[in-house]
């Protein structure tokens, strides 16, 4: 549109992604009528909402720049005398984002002008990057913030909801998969490698990357998210999986604002499937239990001028923007269920555990002629060796006598609540209320103290309340209570030091406090050791491993299965992350060149009080009351003697850790020097060039007071034997160095072929971040790892608790941190009569640790204009990812053994099945004297190596030793990923906006999956670690397609000239309807483990860390022409009676060989699980200009209540017999399936994503 006076001009302006932290630019080129360019043009962008002006003149070739402008609408004009005035209205600038607007002038008198405010086209004509920006007023238009938090996990094992997520907003883009506080994951890329970045600077979790919402800010406060995905600038950098930037609103010199309430009731929900709320309620016989849920998320935003009448006026000067959120959830939940000891099973009568299948499963005989059977329990004080081999006789009935129980053992037990409900879940938590607030206030500042110089201020405090109950009784209760707080501070100055030079400064600090802890327990005051000594933490003690699914025992203290422990592994009453942060750059426009350059810095700390260990944590197995002689036999890991809640019965603890309190201080430091160019080629080529060079250094502790295994340093404990751990402190040392060398180019253009297409391209090299720091705060505290003296021989008593206390039972030293381990490398601890049973370290850093990820990333496509409305899009992006950390892949750490090795050095072939069951004999044992007739001094190995461990540990390359893990590397791990990504944008005409992204992708790694392999899903899994490439593999991640559509439409006003079409018109005018509709490939399956227990006679089975994280087992082979399923799983089948895997599909392969089979196939996938939102929902203007506005929706997820199911079972091997129900069983239903190869949990709605909806309440002015 022109103003009536004037003829218009021809205005050319794109949107494109130049990077320019948290603001936008506005560039183009000044000409006149003939073409030609017009120097020292005067150019000026007035800000709408505050009247701030950001002025600039046109170089030698007619271009201009204005950078560094806040996110917001901005009238351009243009003065050259001789010329009409060329005034630009209505320009939106995004975040990271280049307007481009060419003034071709008139001309005229300065007096007369030229206004255009026709919408900008929505074609990119500028740089070669991959880039998003999704305004939050978009989110709000969405049924995509919804209040359902995370999944039922470590991250949050209440599965209680959470406060909106601005991050939802990856849900709409290509080439991208969001789960809350579990998955981000961007162009294959490992998840939770991403940055995110408040106000241009970092914000991102120092604890855990994929945990976002514990210090997020408030969507309400956010003006938009500016995402990076591909072959960005030079400018952002040390992010691999998206580089996240939110923009903060600002105030204006109207007042502005609005108000909000998401509301969720368990009346809008549909019912869980497979249960009954009759059984808790005889009037709701029938129906489907919804547990009652309450959920508000609500608040308001305020901005406006600073203005205190008669004192101080701020229009056009000061401005403020105040934010305030808060979350309340109450629940009250009757459906959690456990697994206790029965009545029987309390008394030492295990007898019902031997037919939990239904009937006795049993194997062998064993060399005194016993039949060994499932779950039967084998007595420790009848050991004996008996023809080489190790023995032990049954206990009588299964039973076991009361006088045998643990003190402390039976001191827990009588805390332990009875059964209350039949099957193998056989307890019902009493109904249990709980709760969680979340709130965030913030506000900003801006401040013009002149046309050149400016200030923006931010500060936000987000806070998280909730005591986490889970029905189950205090002190063994898993639950922690979560009372955090994380506060962000952002200060930015702009200075216009001359019309084509710019000067930017930032500062940042964020503040988190992050307690873990559980409830208070004092051990000594409540006798918990009344033969022992107590732990020194005021926590209850760790237990697990007390139950099995066949046979029951007891799950813990929480909802099963969630929960399989007692108390909390990781406890630290004072935890926080400090990080300060700092960026500065120059932008110099001079001709046809926007030269940028730039650095930044981040120092990051996590001050820690760690109790972690200091409670005493004891983990049981069954193989404590088995039958040894099974150790190495093909059914040990299928149907194994021995029964996990008999051996807590005794008390005999299969791995135990003992540790101290200890006050520690974690920390690196990361810097960054960028220079960039974005150079007009011609006014339809643009090449932007940069480079950047990344420099961080690895975690440390602050005083040198984190161990490392030195696999080259001289261990005293072991005669000398090189393997020790060793410290900074005392070493004098650094455990891996920052890599000097991570100088990456980054090159991108744009060439626009015709007004209506362009041609876009772009490579980089970039940078990762440092691996999350995963706990190791919690570990760097040193303790000890106790380790077993053999295969079924405990590694400690519980009875006895702390042996390494002041007054201890058995006399060990005393331990204090950080002096006793400081002096002594306890790795492994010594124990009484001089034996020194093999342990680890827990941590091993590389010396190349210190490596940041480097990610070779690139694309291709076009845009068309298809309308001036809508666009398509289509682009190849791909990247090559390289030193991932990949603990996985460390082969060292494994400490274990090859079958080329063993053969040349030992004359021993694992193919052989006598000489593979050798392996797993003790070294005691007249068959493995008589082939090693060395072995019969077990000293040999090194003094104190214990006569009763396996061959295989003492052949390791490091025998007092385990497997140790690999934290934070080494790295190793690549990826691979290429895609075919479709977009299609419809911008806001005829009441409908839509957004559709189509993504074909192919995602590969190797040893990597997330940005650190501990506590993250789907970590690689790992056939021979010491063939690398043979590893390489679909990511467990992987949806070959992926469909995204969102919309939103709202009806128009009809045009009425009578009452009566009036008011139709008012009927039907302002309804609002959208949707999010995802559909993709199903979720890839794994294939099945092996039973061959190659793997564990090389020491590397699924016990031994880090081969814990990865599987632990070679693959069963595939079986040609057999079909992966017997029900097809996106069809209608019933979990209850059908079993959908084929275990005709998979073979065992040769005894004593790797399995063939890929860890993954493409075609083994569960069913598609679409997620389908929509909302309805009507608009209310309540003044005639429409500047109030109210609007009332409803927001259903799953809006058609699809049956979701859980993934199949497919551990413990194809070749199980395939079980079904019995009255002891999970389903608690003879003849209902409770497991087995193949079998979909189903028991209590298991898995179930029943429909959900909330009610919005929304008033904007």
């Amino acid at each position: 549109m022109r103003s009536p006076s004037v003829a218009a001009g021809v205005v050319v302006c794109a949107l494109s992604a130049l990077a320019q932290s948290d603001r936008g630019t506005i560039t183009g080129t000044v000409s006149d009528p003939a073409g030609a360019v017009i120097a020292a043009a005067a150019i000026e962008a007035r800000n709408v909402a505050t009247g701030a002006v950001y002025p600039t003149a046109s170089s030698t070739t007619g271009n201009y720049t204005i950078s560094q402008l806040p996110v917001g609408t901005y009238d351009l004009t243009v003065n050259v005398m001789g010329f009409k005035k060329f005034i630009r209205t209505g320009l939106v600038v995004e975040v990271a984002g280049t307007l481009r607007v060419d003034a071709n002038l008139e001309v005229g008198s300065a007096s007369e002008s030229v206004t255009v405010t026709e919408a900008a086209p929505l074609l990119k004509t500028e740089g070669g990057e991959v880039s998003y920006n999704v305004a939050t007023s978009t989110l709000n238009e969405l049924p995509i913030l919804t209040l359902s938090g995370s999944p039922n996990s470590y991250a949050n094992p209440s599965g209680l909801g959470n406060i909106r997520n601005p991050l939802a907003s990856v849900s709409l883009l290509p080439g991208a998969q969001f789960s809350t506080d579990n998955i981000m994951r961007i162009n294959g890329m490992p998840s939770s490698s991403q940055s995110i970045n408040i106000e241009g600077q970092d914000a991102t979790n120092g604890f855990y990357k994929q945990r976002t919402q514990v210090n997020q800010a408030g969507v309400e406060a956010i003006q938009e998210v500016a995402i990076q995905t591909s072959n960005f600038a030079a400018e952002y950098g040390q992010a691999g999986g998206g580089y996240f930037n939110y923009t903060m609103k600002s105030g204006a010199n109207e007042l502005h604002g609005s108000g909000f309430d998401y509301f969720v009731n368990e009346a809008l929900n549909a019912g869980f499937p497979f249960t009954n709320a009759g059984a808790t309620n005889s009037l709701k016989n029938g129906q489907h239990i919804r547990n009652p849920i309450r959920q508000n998320d609500y608040g308001f935003t305020l901005g406006g001028p600073v203005h205190i009448p008669k004192l101080y006026n701020g229009h056009d000067k000061t401005f403020f923007f105040f934010s305030f959120e808060q979350f309340r959830q109450s629940t009250f939940t009757i459906n959690s269920v456990a697994i206790v000891p029965t009545a029987a099973q309390r008394a030492g009568d295990f007898s019902a555990a031997l037919t939990a299948t239904g009937s006795m499963v049993c194997n062998g005989p064993d060399p005194l002629g016993q039949p060994v059977c499932l779950n039967e329990i084998f007595d420790p004080q009848t050991q004996q060796i008996v023809n080489g081999s190790v023995v032990r006789t049954p206990f009588l009935g299964n039973k076991i006598p009361m006088t045998r129980i643990d003190p402390t053992a039976a001191i827990v037990q009588n805390m332990v609540p009875l059964p209350n409900a039949a099957g193998l879940t056989n307890y019902i938590a009493p109904g249990y209320a709980n709760f969680r607030h979340t709130t965030i206030p913030s506000i900003k500042i801006d401040h013009n103290l002149s046309d050149k110089l400016k200030l923006s201020g931010y500060y936000s405090a987000t806070q998280t309340h909730s005591p986490q109950n889970n029905g189950f009784p205090q002190p063994f209760s898993t639950l922690q209570q979560e009372d955090w707080l994380a506060q962000t501070v952002r200060l930015n100055v702009d200075d216009s030091l001359t019309p084509t030079l710019l000067l930017h400064f930032g500062a940042g600090l964020l503040h988190f406090s992050y307690p873990q802890n559980g409830p208070t327990y004092d051990q000594a005051a409540n006798n918990l050791f009344p033969q022992g000594t107590p732990f020194p933490a005021k926590n209850f003690i760790y237990l697990a491993g007390m139950y099995s699914v066949l046979g029951g025992g007891w799950s813990g203290g929480g909802p099963y299965p969630a929960n399989t422990s007692t108390g909390f592994f990781f406890n630290a009453p004072s935890q926080y992350d400090l990080k300060p942060t700092f960026n500065s750059n120059l932008t110099w426009v001079r001709g046809n060149h926007t030269y940028k350059l730039g650095a930044t810095a981040l120092f990051e700390g996590l001050p820690t009080v760690t109790t972690g260990r200091a409670q005493g944590e004891f983990t049981f197995s069954p193989i404590e009351t088995s039958d040894p002689w099974q150790n190495g036999q093909p059914f040990v890991n299928t149907a194994s003697s021995g029964f996990g809640y008999a051996s807590y019965f005794l008390g005999l603890s299969d791995g135990t850790q003992v540790g101290r309190i200890a006050d520690l201080r974690l920390g690196y430091h990361s810097w960054a020097i960028y220079i960039q160019d974005s150079w007009k080629v011609t006014r339809k080529l643009t090449f932007d060039y940069g480079l950047r060079w990344d420099y961080a250094n690895l975690w440390t502790e602050e005083h040198g007071r984190m161990q490392s295994a030195a696999f080259n340093v001289p261990n005293s404990t072991v005669g000398g034997r090189l393997g020790a751990p060793e410290y900074e402190a005392t070493c004098k040392c650094s455990f891996a160095t920052a890599y000097p060398y991570s100088i990456g180019p980054h090159l991108g253009l744009a060439y626009q072929i015709d007004p209506k297409t362009v041609f876009r391209a772009g490579g980089a090299i970039s940078y990762g971040s440092q691996s999350d720091d995963a706990g190791v705060n919690h570990s760097a505290a040193d303790f000890l790892n106790l380790g077993t003296p053999a295969y079924g021989t405990p590694s400690a008593m519980l009875k006895n608790g702390d042996v390494y206390a002041p007054g201890n039972v058995l006399g060990n030293p005393v331990l204090t941190w950080p002096n006793s381990f400081l002096q002594t490398p306890y790795s492994p601890a010594p124990t009484g009569n001089g034996i020194v049973p093999p342990a680890a370290p827990f941590i091993s850093i590389a010396a190349n640790a210190g490596r940041l990820p480097r990610i070779f990333q690139w694309s291709l496509g076009f845009q068309r204009e298809i309308t001036r409305n809508v666009v398509a899009e289509a682009a190849y992006v791909g990247n090559r990812g390289a030193w991932w950390v990949g603990p996985l892949l460390a082969g060292l750490n494994y400490n274990a053994l090859t079958p080329q090795g063993l053969f040349s050095q030992y004359g021993i072939d694992v193919t052989n099945p006598s000489d593979a069951l050798l392996l797993s004999k003790q070294i005691g044992t007249s068959q493995v004297v008589q082939r090693f007739p060395w072995l019969a001094n077990p000293a040999s190995v090194y003094p104190g190596f214990p006569s009763t461990q396996p061959l295989n540990q003492a052949l390791r390359p490091y025998p007092q030793w385990l497997g140790i893990p690999p934290f934070l590397g080494p790295p190793m791990g690549r990826t691979w990923y290429d895609s075919l990504q479709l977009k299609l944008t419809k911008r806001f005409s005829h009441g409908l906006s839509l957004l559709g992204a189509y993504t074909w992708q192919k995602e590969l790694t190797n040893g990597t999956n997330a940005n650190t392999a501990y506590l993250t899903p789907s970590p690689p899994l790992i056939n021979d670690v010491f063939n690398i490439p043979v590893n390489k593999q679909i990511s467990g991640f992987s949806r070959p397609q992926m469909l995204v559509v969102s919309f939103s439409y709202t009806t128009p006003k009809l045009q009425a000239d009578t009452g009566g079409l009036k008011i139709l018109s008012w009927v039907a005018r302002d309804w609002n309807y959208s949707g999010v509709l995802r559909y993709q490939s199903g979720q890839i399956l794994q294939t099945p483990p092996s039973a061959n227990n190659l793997l564990s006679n090389l020491a590397r089975g699924p016990s031994n860390n880090p081969a814990v994280w990865g599987g632990g087992y070679t693959f069963l082979n595939r079986v040609a022409g057999q079909p992966l399923f017997l029900v097809d799983p996106n069809s209608k089948f019933d979990p209850a009676t059908q079993l959908v895997l084929n275990p005709k599909a998979w073979v065992e392969p040769p005894y004593g060989t790797f399995g063939a089979s890929a860890p993954y196939f493409n075609d083994f996938r569960w069913q598609r699980q679409p997620s389908e939102s929509m909302a309805f929902g009507r608009t209310f203007p309540i003044s005639k200009e429409g500047k109030y506005r109210l609007q009332i929706r409803a927001e259903f997820q799953n809006i058609f209540n699809r049956m979701l199911y859980s993934l199949p079972s497919i551990g413990g091997g194809a070749t199980i017999t395939t079980p079904t129900g019995h009255n002891n069983s999970l389903s608690g239903v003879a003849g209902l399936l409770s497991s087995g190869y193949g079998f979909v949990p189903w028991v209590n709605g298991a898995g179930a994503q029943p429909r959900s909806g909330q009610l919005v309440a929304r008033f904007q002015f």
